[in-house]
C-alpha cells in the first residue's frame, strides 16, 4: 500500500454512526484504530487505508456482524461525499452524476478504481483495487460492501424513487449471508465473481433528475476541483498519469519526456515517485491496462487500434502485457463482456 492510499474522513464518521446503531462506543473503536475525526483542514481530513482496514476489523468484532458495509450503505447520505455528492444530486441524470463521480473518484478513495462498462442496455459499475495495489492492498470485505451498496442508495436518493439494480457481483464468498445481500440489493447476487460491481438499466439512469440544478453542479464541481488540487499538490504520481494520458496516442512516453513536462530532472522524478511508493513503469502499466479495459468494453475500436492508441509497439506486445495483468487475452476479455 502506498503512502497516498487514503479515503475521506467522513467514512469513519459513517462507520461511527453504524456502531451507534449497535450501542457500541464508537469513539473507543476509533481510538483503537488511531483515527481522529476532529481535524477539518484539507490535509488532515483524510484517513489512511491501513487505519480503515483496522477500523473495519474492530467494528466487525465489536458488533459480530460481517455485513456492516451494507448497514453503512443504507445509512449513507450525499453529504458524506461533500461537494461531489451535492454535484451528483444536482446533475441532469443519474448517469451524468455517476460519470462525474468516476472522474473524481480519487476524491473519495485513492486506493480503488471505478470502471463503467456498457453491456447492451445495461451499465456495469466495477469497483476494484487499483491495478498496482491489488497484490499489496488489503481491502476489507465490508469496505467493498459499502463501495458497491452506496451506488444503489445514492441513485435512490437522487432520483427520489426506487431505482432497481439488475445484478450485483462480489469477488468473495457470501453464501452464508446470501439472504442479507439479497434483501439489501433486491436483485440477483453473484459471489466469487471476477470483479466487484453492480449493474443498472441505462434507460433508468438517463431519466431527468428532479433535483437538477446546473448552477449548483458548477459551484460544487469548482469546490471539488479545488480540493483535489490541494490534495494532489504533493502527489507527483497523479501529475505523471495526467501527462501520460495526453501523450500515449503519440507513442509510449519516456521517463525523460514526462520529467521534462513536469519541469524536473529524471532523477528527481524517480525520487519523488519512490517517496509515494510508485515507479514510472508501474504507473505507465496501470494506466495502459485501465484504458485498455475501457476500450475493449466497446466494439467500435479494434485491438490493433487500441494497441497503438496506448503506445504499444505491436499487437503481440499489447496482448502479452494485458494477459500478464488480467490473466486473459484482450480478445478473450472482450468476449467475456459481450
Amino acid at each position: 500500500m502506498t503512502m497516498s492510499d487514503t479515503t475521506l474522513l467522513t467514512v469513519p464518521k459513517l462507520i461511527a454512526q453504524v456502531l451507534a446503531v449497535y450501542d457500541v462506543d464508537a469513539q473507543a473503536i476509533l481510538s483503537q484504530a488511531a483515527i481522529d475525526t476532529a481535524p477539518v483542514d484539507t490535509q488532515q481530513s483524510r484517513v489512511s487505508m491501513q487505519k480503515m482496514q483496522v477500523l473495519w476489523q474492530l467494528s466487525v468484532q465489536a458488533t459480530e456482524n460481517t455485513e456492516l458495509g451494507l448497514i453503512a450503505a443504507s445509512l449513507f447520505q450525499p453529504a458524506y461525499l461533500k461537494g461531489l455528492g451535492l454535484a451528483w444530486m444536482a446533475s441532469a441524470n443519474l448517469e451524468d452524476g455517476l460519470r462525474r463521480f468516476v472522474e473524481n473518484s480519487q476524491y473519495m478513495n485513492t486506493a480503488m478504481q471505478l470502471e463503467l462498462l456498457e453491456k447492451g442496455d445495461e451499465l456495469i459499475i466495477q469497483y476494484q483495487p487499483k491495478l498496482d495495489r491489488q497484490r499489496s492492498t488489503k481491502i476489507h470485505p465490508c469496505a467493498i460492501q459499502l463501495g458497491v451498496g452506496f451506488f444503489l442508495k445514492m441513485f435512490r436518493l437522487a432520483a427520489g424513487k426506487t431505482i432497481p439494480a439488475t445484478a450485483v457481483y462480489f469477488s468473495f464468498d457470501i453464501d452464508e449471508s446470501m439472504t442479507v445481500y439479497q434483501e439489501y440489493f433486491q436483485c440477483p447476487v453473484y459471489p466469487n465473481s471476477e470483479v466487484n460491481g453492480i449493474s443498472f438499466s441505462r434507460k433508468l439512469l438517463n431519466e431527468m433528475l428532479p433535483t437538477h440544478d446546473p448552477e449548483l453542479v458548477e459551484l460544487n464541481e469548482a469546490t471539488v476541483a479545488k480540493y483535489l488540487k490541494s490534495m494532489q499538490s504533493g502527489e507527483v504520481s497523479a501529475q505523471v498519469i495526467s501527462v501520460m494520458t495526453q501523450l500515449l496516442a503519440t507513442g509510449c512516453p519516456s521517463e525523460e519526456t514526462i520529467a521534462f513536462k513536469l519541469h524536473m530532472s529524471k532523477r528527481t522524478l524517480q525520487r519523488r515517485l519512490s517517496e509515494e511508493g510508485q515507479s514510472f513503469s508501474q504507473l505507465l502499466n496501470t494506466l495502459r491496462i485501465a484504458l485498455a479495459k475501457q476500450y475493449l468494453a466497446g466494439n467500435d475500436i479494434s485491438v490493433t487500434e487500441i494497441t497503438y492508441q496506448l503506445g504499444y509497439s505491436s499487437p503481440s506486445t499489447f496482448a502479452r502485457a494485458f494477459k500478464q495483468q488480467v490473466e486473459c487475452s484482450p480478445i478473450q476479455y472482450r468476449r467475456r463482456l459481450g
